[in-house]
């Protein structure tokens, strides 16, 4: 996998960064001044990583961090990172798609955090469940009050109804008697006419008596219906008293827990700050038990929240229907079904275990030592001073311990040599600077022997370090502070590199500040070389530290406003123009230094333009029109600068003319020139000077649907000139001028590619240009 953007809240200075995309070719800079919240950045990501947080981290409203990343997957599929048969069956498909996914962290406390998936359909899958939830919470609490108000209006008529059962039981039994005792005189009687009205009455007796059970029965069956009803809403009654219960000791255990916690984090911080050794021990006691104290209350909270659970469900199961063994039965089969499935923080683990490698250069944290002993390299010990470096430096030379173990002392040392000037014209591929004219330094190592005059270590072998040159040979630490951090950066990025089993991200703080201006740009070839291992992030106010042509790599970060104490703002390369000037004043800086570099001057065909967008913009298109004539623009610095620079030509005795588009200014600086250099000679003046009428700046050369395909490289609504475009939303041409660039460079775009329109009017201003220089 490999970061694709990241989005910081609450860390420092950065309240909410947004989204900000990294390069896609692994090299982002962050530029901005001092303040601005560069650092905070890269650290922010480094403890994304680590975890980490330091209280100086903290907001004034002492919100906590929060920091979400996208990671792309390269060769990797979701299902190679997480078994599928572990998510929500809801989730296995839309997971099973993903190119990239977004892990957060967040800070419960200034020590705690934890990481979790942030798909949004993950998150929307869990929301619904959590508001599912809270809705069963809330009529579960509701029902509390509802039901025993309900139990007892329902137990009051249950008592009426065994009443009223009662009294029909009873009545029933009087005319059960009475149907009896007529039986018995009806079998008594012997006249045929006693005989018939005795059984008439018995009849009459009988009718009365079923008459009677059946309204016993309705009663009966009246009272045993509330009976199962008072049953049912007890039932209910119990599980929602239970829940409420539940949910009592849960809130007071997640208080005690949580106030045990922070007096475990004021000992701690008290421990840290505490002198006394005896004082010390007895703080360290009273952490210790309160240490116990909420393992033991962890341990009642998840037992707690699973009987919660399992009452909630009972409770819904209740409430659709089911008896209340089956409802408790089917809430324990559903818990363990659910438990089956991770959460979203056991996702965001388990992928976080397969993220890049962020690492944060130390600026001089490994510099070369001048020698180290080989017992603690091939131990490993870490406190040896010089120890990184060193290791770097064997990693890169692809030794281990079985090259240490050659007896031959006559075939080791030529090992050694050989090593020594293969990692030598490495360095020297990078490290470009000459120490005099043409004399480059060197790296070697030696394997060498204690004597006698350490005793303790006496035959022991150790790794002696030299930088040379031809003149001499000094120990690390006796060279210049930007050879040996430049050494230190070498060593450590190329022994990252190496290491390609893990990708990495490489954090780094204004690299290269004690390093010479060509040897930054040293720095840089190094970025270039190695960004196919590794993602490179780093902050910089340095233009050799930026490619003019791959701005696509910038982020921009400022303030919101003036005051230093408001939040950080984080501008991506396609929101550059959006930045102050001091803010982007490595590349204007760089823009001027490039331009420094250009052989652009020459006896004759000199065109002077009125700035240097303006030079970029004609210099971009004559490649693509092919413009063959030897023309050299030179820009000046605005147009008020055009007749100094005029001058300057004048006195150097060389050939000039001079192009200028048509705007408030120039018929000023074209009166200007008749007068001071043509001496009022208008047909001279005509010749040398063109002011390029319709147009205000190079950028009306283009069409609006141009415009905003190459030079804004957005969609927008224009119905003005694009200059006027330009001015009313205050962007930077400088920015502007530079993304055209790019795109041309990038995007291979051709000629072809253009608007006519467009195509003509640059056309025409060549030719243009031709006659002046005549």
């Amino acid at each position: 996998m490999k970061i694709r953007a990241f989005h910081i809240k609450n860390y420092r200075s950065i309240v909410n960064s947004g989204w900000c995309y990294l390069s896609h070719d692994n090299i982002t800079a962050l530029i901005g001044q001092n303040e601005s919240g560069k650092t905070s950045v890269l650290e922010s990501l480094r403890s994304f990583y680590e975890g980490n947080i330091t209280e100086d981290v903290l907001r004034s409203d002492q919100s906590f961090p929060e920091i979400t990343c996208i990671f792309e997957f390269e060769d990797e599929k979701f299902t190679d990172l997480i078994d599928i048969q572990y998510i929500p069956p809801a989730l296995q498909h839309p997971l099973q798609k993903k190119h990239e996914i977004k892990l957060t962290r967040k800070w419960l406390d200034a020590k705690n955090s934890s990481v979790e998936i942030a798909e949004p359909e993950i998150i929307d899958y869990f929301n619904k469940i959590e508001r599912e939830n809270e809705e069963m919470d809330r009529l579960i609490m509701k029902s509390v009050h509802e039901l025993s108000d309900e139990a007892k209006t329902i137990f009051r008529e249950v008592e009426g109804a065994d009443r009223s059962k009662e009294n029909a039981r009873a009545g029933l039994k009087k005319l059960y008697e009475q149907y009896e005792n007529a039986r018995r005189i009806a079998n008594k009687m012997r006249k045929p006419d006693e005989k018939i009205a005795a059984q008439m009455e018995l009849e009459k007796k009988q009718l009365n008596y079923q008459k009677a059970e059946a309204e016993f029965n309705h009663k009966l069956k009246l009272y045993e219906d509330k009976k199962s009803l008072l049953q049912f809403i007890s039932e209910k009654l119990s599980i929602c008293k239970t829940y409420a219960e539940i949910a009592g000791k849960l809130q007071e255990v997640e208080r005690d827990l949580g106030l045990k916690n922070k007096q475990c984090s004021d000992l701690e911080h008290q421990h840290e700050l505490c002198s006394n050794e005896k004082e010390r021990k007895i703080i360290s006691g009273r952490i210790q038990t309160l240490r116990s104290e909420c393992g033991q209350l962890v341990k009642d909270l998840k037992d707690l929240q699973y009987q919660f659970a399992a009452k909630r469900k009972t409770a819904a199961g209740i409430f659709s229907g089911k008896d209340g063994r089956n409802a408790e039965d089917e809430a324990i089969q559903e818990i363990e079904e659910d438990n089956r499935y991770y959460k979203p923080e056991q996702m965001g683990n388990m992928l976080f275990k397969h993220i890049p490698l962020f690492e944060f250069f130390e600026d001089f944290g490994s510099l070369l030592p001048n020698k180290i002993d080989l017992e603690d390299l091939l131990n490993e010990n870490s406190q040896s001073e010089g120890y990184k470096a060193a290791r770097n430096f064997l990693g890169i030379a692809g030794l281990d311990a079985e090259f240490f173990r050659e007896r031959n002392h006559r075939i080791l040392k030529q090992k050694i040599e050989n090593l020594n000037g293969e990692i030598s014209i490495d360095f020297q591929d990078y490290w470009q600077q000459n120490v005099g004219k043409n004399n480059k330094i060197k790296i070697n190592f030696e394997l060498e022997h204690y004597d006698y005059t350490v005793p303790e270590k006496s035959g022991k072998p150790y790794l002696e370090f030299w930088i040379k040159d031809k003149q001499e040979r000094l120990y690390p630490k006796q060279r210049s502070r930007g050879v040996r951090w430049f050494l230190s950066f070498y060593l450590e990025l190329k022994a990252t590199a190496k290491q390609n089993h893990v990708n990495r991200v490489m954090l780094i703080d204004e690299p290269g500040l004690s390093l010479h201006a060509r040897a930054q740009e040293d720095v840089l070839k190094v970025f270039e070389d190695l960004k196919d291992t590794m993602q490179i992030i780093y902050c910089t106010h340095s233009p050799h530290l930026i490619d003019s042509s791959k701005l696509y790599r910038v982020m921009a970060v400022q303030r919101a406003n003036d005051d230093e104490n408001s939040e950080t703002v984080i501008l991506d390369p396609r929101s550059l123009h959006e930045a102050s000037s001091d803010t982007l004043s490595p590349i204007y800086a760089l823009m001027g230094t490039r331009l420094s570099e250009q052989s652009f001057i020459s006896p004759k065909n000199n065109i002077v333009v009125e700035d240097v967008i303006t030079y970029y913009y004609m210099t971009e298109m004559a490649k693509l029109l092919d413009f063959k004539s030897d023309i050299h623009f030179l820009p000046a610095n605005g147009m008020q600068n055009i007749p100094l620079m005029v001058n300057l030509l004048l006195g150097w005795k060389l050939d000039f003319g001079v192009l200028i588009m048509e705007n408030q200014t120039s018929q000023e600086i074209a009166a200007i020139l008749r007068k001071t250099v043509f001496l009022d000679s208008e047909a001279d003046t005509n010749r040398k000077v063109k002011i390029f009428s319709g147009f205000a700046m190079i950028e009306d050369f283009f069409t609006t649907l141009d415009f905003k395909r190459f030079v804004l490289q957005q969609r927008a609504g224009i119905t003005e000139r694009n200059s006027r475009y330009i001015e009313e939303n205050e962007l930077s041409r400088t920015i502007l001028a530079t993304n055209f660039s790019t795109i041309l460079n990038d995007d291979h775009i051709a000629l072809k590619d253009f608007d006519e329109e467009t195509v003509k009017n640059f056309t025409r201003v060549f030719k243009t240009v031709e006659e002046i220089a005549g």
